[in-house]
């Protein structure tokens, strides 16, 4: 019977409730973020050049009455050319646009890529910490039972008791939140996500990447990262950009016209009716001052933003590098007090002991758990730390995109 009964299980509910996410997986939907799909549709619309001009800017037809004889009725038809310069300006400038999306798509995959690092790592954590808190949760009702069954003897401490009852009240209210937590990032992750609505989340914070390893690629990548980037290449566009609008609001003016009369009433005294006048604009004073003014002000702007952002960067890079480097220190702390102290070892020399009170061994491994606790929160901190420096250093969507987190740096295949 309970075989029909897994069998009719699996027939009646699809393969897919039993799958699950990879990172790899998770990091690769990255590629279709919208914001990306928004950039690839402006590279797409400019690339059919929608913004060329055509060499004749306008055309016009006049007709006038002359001496207001209807019989003399004279034609004329005017031909306004493009300004050359406004048609160059106006190509530069959007080539100009079309390579700042080119890098802005960088910069985009990088922030998409970023986002979902920090979540895999916050559910690594908080599984890791869950399951620490399970653990000690079970503890503590060991010892209850324990202290339970020495009611009636000397080792049995009433305070203590009641202490125990205590801590295992507000242990069940921190698994509730850790619960309500988890819930809230697994929403995070679906909403970037959504397939991983009909899958289980395949990662835990024991698959992630070790400290160690951290530490070998961050020095690694420190020496060998370079100065240039998408972010300061970005900047470094806006200000041509910036550039290209000033040039092209100075080239924005009518350059003259070519206009051709027909007058019929000058065959009656056998002259030609036909005329050709040119006109060509003097530009004294450039009628798009005020515009230019502003576009400039946007290349100083630029500028300075430009500048900002390159002392960030440096300032970003070295900070989140350090900050990897004293946190691994306190890391190695924390292991080798573990290590020092030997908990396992100790607990069983309490055991052999005849005097041993029982209660004393699990108090040893509640211990072992916080010091376990606290390793975790510092390597989520490692880890948050070593991404932001992978983000300033440029490296999170350098091609082939890989997993910073995987131990085998395995490559993320975007779709």
């Amino acid at each position: 019977m309970r075989c029909f009964l897994i069998v009719l299980s699996l027939y009646l509910f699809p393969a897919s409730v039993f799958a699950q996410v990879s990172m790899e997986e998770f990091l690769g939907a990255a590629f279709q973020s919208q914001r990306l799909l928004t950039l690839g549709q402006q590279q797409s619309f400019l690339q059919t050049r929608p913004y060329q001009l055509a060499p004749i800017r306008k055309l016009a037809f006049q007709t006038t009455s002359n001496q207001l004889d209807r019989t003399r009725q004279d034609y004329t038809f005017r031909v306004l050319p493009s300004n050359p310069w406004e048609v160059r300006n106006t190509n530069n400038y959007f080539k100009t646009y079309s390579e700042l999306i080119t890098i802005d798509q960088e910069r985009q995959l990088r922030e998409s890529l970023r986002e979902r690092y920090l979540l895999i790592i916050e559910w690594g954590y908080w599984d890791e910490i869950h399951r620490l808190k399970e653990e000690e949760k079970m503890n503590t009702q060991k010892l209850l039972s324990i202290m339970e069954a020495q009611r009636l003897s000397t080792n049995f401490n009433p305070e203590e008791y009641v202490q125990l009852k205590l801590d295992q009240v507000d242990q069940t209210i921190e698994l509730e939140e850790m619960a309500f937590n988890r819930d809230a990032l697994q929403k995070k992750i679906e909403a970037l996500y959504e397939t991983a609505k009909q899958k289980s989340i395949g990662w835990t914070g024991a698959s992630l990447m070790t400290v160690e390893k951290i530490e070998e690629f961050t020095n690694r990548a420190r020496q060998e990262g370079s100065t240039t980037g998408s972010e300061l290449a970005y900047h470094e566009k806006q200000i041509e950009l910036a550039m290209r609008k000033w040039h092209l609001e100075k080239s924005n003016i009518n350059v003259g016209f070519i206009q051709t009369q027909y007058e019929p009433f000058r065959e009656e005294t056998n002259r030609r009716p036909w005329s050709i006048s040119v006109g060509l604009t003097i530009p004294l004073f450039n009628p798009n001052k005020g515009d230019m003014a502003q576009r400039k002000l946007q290349v100083i702007e630029a500028q300075g933003v430009f500048e900002q952002t390159k002392l960030n960067l440096r300032i970003g890079k070295d900070f989140s590098y350090e900050k990897i480097m004293n946190l691994l220190l306190r890391y190695k702390e924390v292991a080798k007090m573990t290590t020092d102290l030997n908990f396992g070892e100790l607990a069983s020399t309490m055991q052999q002991m005849k005097s041993n009170n029982p209660t004393t061994v699990i108090k040893l491994q509640n211990r072992s758990l916080r010091l376990k606790v606290l390793t975790a929160r510092l390597k989520r901190e490692i880890l948050n730390s070593y991404i932001d420096f992978l983000a300033y250093s440029d490296l999170l969507q350098q091609k082939p995109v890989i997993n910073y987190l995987s131990p085998s740096l395995a490559v993320i295949e975007g779709k």
